[in-house]
C-alpha cells in the first residue's frame, strides 16, 4: 500500500476509484433520499386520505340522514380538500354514491335491506411543490371503503307507544310483572309503579335503554332509578314519526285479493311456510228482521207491548285467493284474520283492523322455543322474521265461526301453561290514527272486554220449539234513550259468538317473541269493573268503551230457571277479564334485521337514525362509476 501511495501513477488512480465511490455515493444517497421524500409523501397521502375517507362516510351518512331517504341510490357532489405542507401543495378529491343493496348485518348472520356507502379518494399534486415531489402530479396512493348502514324500524324496539295512555285517555303504566329486554321508546311521559309483585320488589325491569320524549314518572314515589332501568334511561330525545299508513308496504307489498277498499270483507288467511290459503266473507245486508215482546216469555204470553226491527247482517264465505308468501310484504285491502306457520321473510298487512286467530309462529322454531338463541340450548332462527301490521289496530281474537263448518271456535281462550292462549313469534305494529278519537287510536289488545252473559237458544213448550235471540225478544232493541239496554246481560253481538250464555273472562297468557309498536297502549287485561273508566250508570255505547255494567255477574234467568255467567276459560285463573300472564320476549334478531317493508324509524324534525354495519378498505376503483 506505501508503495502504491508513493507511485504517482498509483494515486491518479486512487483518486479516480475515490472520485467515483463519491459520486455514486452521492447519486445514491440523492437516490434514497428522493424515495424517502416520496415514501413519506406517500405515507402522508395515505393517511390523509383514510381520514378523509372516514369523514366523507360520516357526511354521506349525515346527508342521508338528513334527506330521511327511502330511495334507490344517489350520488354525491364531489369534494375537494386542499392542504399544503412545506415542500408541496395537495389536491385530494373525493367521490362518493350511496346504493340500496342488501347488506350482511349482526356480524353475518342476518341480511337486511340498506344501503352501502362507497367513497373514493384520490390525490393531486399542485404546482408548487418542491422540485423532486412536483416531477409526479397524481399520488400513487388513492383509498376507497365501503360501508353498510340499515334504517331503524319500530321492530327493534320491544315496546314503541306513540302516546303512553291508553284507548280512554288514561295512564297506563309499566308494573312489578314486567320485564322487558329490548329498546323501548315513548313520545310521551312513561309511567311507572311498584305494584303487582315480580321479582324487582314490586318495580319494573327494564334490561334495555329506555328513551321518552318527556320524562319518567312514578306512581309510587321516587323509584331506584338503577334499579329499575338497568339498560339506562333518558329523558326529553327526539320524537319519532309514527305515520299511519304502511308506506313501504303499500308501495312494495303484494296486494291479496281486490285492491278496493272494503269495510265489510273479511279475509281469513292461513299460512302453511311460504303460501298461503284464504276464504272471504263478505257482510251482506240481509233485510230487515223483527221480534215481537210481550210482558211474559214465550212470546203471545200476556200482554203485547211492542215490536223491535233491526237490520240483519250476514257474512257470505267463498274459497279465497292462495298463493306463495314468502320474501316480501302482503298487503290485504280489508279486515284480516290471521294464523299460521310462516317461513321466511313475511310481512302481512290490513288498512282495516287485524285479527290474530290462532298462533302466529315460525317454520324453523318449535313452538314454545327461542328464535333468538339468547336461551340456553336454543339455536339462532337464521331465515324466518315475521311482520305483522294494521293501519288500525291488532286484536286478538276472541272466537269465530269456522266458514267450512260454523263450528264455534276458540283457540286463543285457554289458560294451559305451556301450550295455551295464543303464541305470537311477529313485530307487531298498530298505526291507527283516530283523529283525536282516542278509541280509534291503533292498539294492541284484545277482542270483546266486557263479558256478559246472554241467553242462547233454547227449545221450550211441549212440542220442544227452539226459541232463539230470547234477550231480543224480552228488552228493547235497538235500544233508545228512554229504553236502554240493561247492563247485565250483552248487547246484541257485542259478542263476536253472540249469544253465550258462559263467556270466557280470563283466557290464559300471551305468548310474544318479538315486539310491539302501536299509538297508544292498548289493554291486554281489565279488571271486572273498569275503576280507570267508570260506567256507573251501566250505559251501553260501545264505540266509546262503555259496554254495561261489571263483567262476570250472574244473571239469573226468571223463566229457565238457569244461573248464566261469565267465566274463566279452561286452565285460565285470574279475577279479570283478558290475559293475565304476559310472556314477553324480545327477538333479538330484531336488533339486526327487519320484516319486508315493515315502518321504518323516522325522527320528528330531525336526522333519521340509520345503524351502522361493518366499515371495510377494498382495493381502489379507477373510478367510482366503474366499480
Amino acid at each position: 500500500m506505501y508503495k502504491l501511495l508513493r507511485n504517482q501513477q498509483g494515486n491518479i488512480a486512487l483518486a479516480l476509484a475515490l472520485a467515483v465511490v463519491g459520486i455514486m455515493s452521492g447519486i445514491t444517497m440523492a437516490t434514497l433520499a428522493y424515495k424517502d421524500t416520496i415514501d413519506a409523501q406517500h405515507d402522508f397521502n395515505g393517511i390523509q386520505e383514510l381520514h378523509l375517507l372516514r369523514s366523507e362516510t360520516v357526511r354521506a351518512q349525515v346527508v342521508a340522514q338528513k334527506l330521511d331517504y327511502s330511495g334507490g341510490g344517489f350520488t354525491l357532489e364531489p369534494r375537494k380538500a386542499i392542504i399544503v405542507s412545506s415542500h408541496a401543495k395537495t389536491t385530494y378529491t373525493m367521490n362518493t354514491q350511496i346504493l340500496q343493496q342488501n347488506i350482511s348485518t349482526g356480524g353475518g348472520l342476518y341480511f337486511s335491506q340498506g344501503y352501502n356507502i362507497r367513497t373514493l379518494v384520490n390525490a393531486y399534486r399542485g404546482a408548487n411543490s418542491s422540485q423532486y415531489v412536483n416531477k409526479i402530479k397524481q399520488s400513487m396512493v388513492s383509498k376507497y371503503g365501503e360501508k353498510g348502514i340499515r334504517r331503524n324500524s319500530f321492530a327493534g324496539y320491544h315496546y314503541f307507544t306513540d302516546t303512553d295512555q291508553s284507548m280512554n285517555g288514561t295512564n297506563v303504566y309499566f308494573w312489578g310483572p314486567d320485564v322487558i329486554h329490548g329498546k323501548v321508546h315513548s313520545n310521551s311521559d312513561i309511567w311507572i309503579k311498584q305494584l303487582g309483585g315480580g321479582s324487582n320488589n314490586g318495580w319494573p325491569t327494564f334490561y334495555g335503554p329506555v328513551y321518552t320524549a318527556g320524562e319518567i314518572q312514578s306512581f309510587s314515589g321516587t323509584p331506584p332509578y338503577a334499579q329499575v332501568f338497568r339498560g339506562g334511561y333518558f329523558e326529553h330525545v327526539s320524537q319519532l314519526e309514527f305515520n299511519p299508513t304502511a308506506d313501504l308496504i303499500r308501495a312494495h307489498g303484494t296486494a291479496i285479493g281486490s285492491t278496493a277498499y272494503d269495510p265489510n270483507r273479511i279475509l281469513f288467511v292461513e299460512v302453511n311456510g311460504g303460501s298461503y290459503n284464504s276464504w272471504m266473507g263478505q257482510i251482506i245486508n240481509a233485510g230487515p228482521d223483527t221480534a215481537d215482546v210481550w210482558t211474559q216469555y214465550p212470546p203471545r204470553a200476556g200482554t203485547y207491548l211492542f215490536r223491535n226491527r233491526w237490520t240483519k247482517y250476514d257474512t257470505m264465505w267463498t274459497a279465497g285467493p292462495s298463493g306463495p308468501s314468502i320474501g316480501h310484504s302482503n298487503i290485504v285491502f280489508s279486515k284480516l284474520w290471521l294464523k299460521g306457520r310462516f317461513q321466511g321473510a313475511q310481512t302481512w298487512c290490513s288498512v282495516d283492523t287485524l285479527y290474530l286467530n290462532d298462533n302466529c309462529y315460525l317454520a324453523g322454531t318449535q313452538l314454545g322455543s327461542c328464535p333468538d338463541g339468547t336461551v340456553t340450548g336454543s339455536s339462532i332462527n337464521r331465515s324466518d322474521y315475521l311482520g305483522i301490521v294494521s293501519e288500525k289496530s291488532i286484536l286478538i281474537q276472541y272466537g269465530y265461526r269456522d266458514p267450512q263448518d260454523s263450528t264455534r271456535y276458540k283457540p286463543n281462550c285457554d289458560g294451559n301453561t305451556t301450550a295455551g292462549a295464543i303464541w305470537i313469534y311477529a313485530a307487531l305494529c298498530a298505526l291507527g290514527d283516530g283523529a283525536g278519537v282516542t278509541q280509534k287510536d291503533g292498539i294492541f289488545t284484545f277482542e270483546y272486554q266486557h263479558p256478559h252473559p246472554s241467553v242462547p237458544a233454547v227449545r221450550l213448550g211441549t212440542n220442544n220449539y227452539v226459541w232463539d235471540k230470547i234477550d231480543i225478544h224480552r228488552r228493547r232493541f235497538p235500544q233508545t234513550a228512554t229504553s236502554r239496554w240493561p247492563g247485565n246481560i250483552d248487547y246484541p253481538w257485542y259478542n263476536p259468538l253472540w249469544p253465550e250464555g258462559f263467556p270466557y273472562t280470563e283466557r290464559g297468557t300471551i305468548h310474544l317473541w318479538g315486539s310491539v309498536a302501536q299509538r297508544r297502549r292498548g289493554y291486554v287485561h281489565r279488571n271486572l269493573a273498569d275503576s280507570e273508566y267508570p260506567n256507573p250508570d251501566q250505559l251501553w255505547n260501545i264505540p266509546i268503551d262503555f259496554c254495561g255494567g261489571a263483567a262476570g255477574n250472574t244473571y239469573n234467568d226468571p223463566v229457565l230457571g238457569i244461573a248464566w255467567r261469565a267465566q274463566p276459560a279452561p286452565n285460565a285463573t285470574g279475577s279479570g277479564t283478558g290475559y293475565s300472564t304476559k310472556d314477553y320476549n324480545f327477538d333479538e334478531r330484531f336488533s339486526f334485521v327487519t320484516p319486508p317493508d315493515f315502518p321504518e324509524v323516522h325522527v320528528r324534525g330531525g336526522l333519521t337514525p340509520f345503524e351502522s354495519e361493518a366499515w371495510a378498505l377494498r382495493k381502489p376503483p379507477k373510478t367510482l362509476t366503474q366499480n
